[in-house]
């Protein structure tokens, strides 16, 4: 039996479908989610714009893909964000903006 068959071709066509769905989605943030850009950083604390926050335990950094990523692996450069600020004034989720996101929701105020 040969993997030549409609049923492969089904999976082959099913799975690369599933894979540019998933490429092409977009990410979502909260509503109270601000867009700023990190000029500076020394664990735990992040300056974006012009303030320094301290980051909240259990703060979360996503990276372009979506994937979180520990504080102390932020290249040291500015950084277009959105990120989440939680009661006590500490950052609570940080996302890297990709080239599209940075075009959707234009540069930090």
């Amino acid at each position: 039996m040969t993997m030549t068959g409609p049923i492969f071709r089904l999976i082959v066509l099913t799975t690369l479908l599933t894979l540019c769905a998933a490429a092409s989605a977009m990410r979502t943030f909260p509503e109270n989610a601000r867009r700023g850009e990190i000029t500076g950083h020394q664990y735990p604390a992040l300056k974006i714009g012009d303030k320094v926050y301290r980051l909240a335990p259990g703060a979360k950094i996503y990276d372009r893909q979506n994937m979180i990523m520990i504080p102390t692996a932020l290249p040291p450069k500015k950084l277009p964000v959105i990120y989440t600020i939680d009661f006590n004034g500490h950052l609570s989720n940080v996302w890297l903006l990709t080239d599209e996101e940075l075009r959707r929701y234009g540069p930090a105020r």
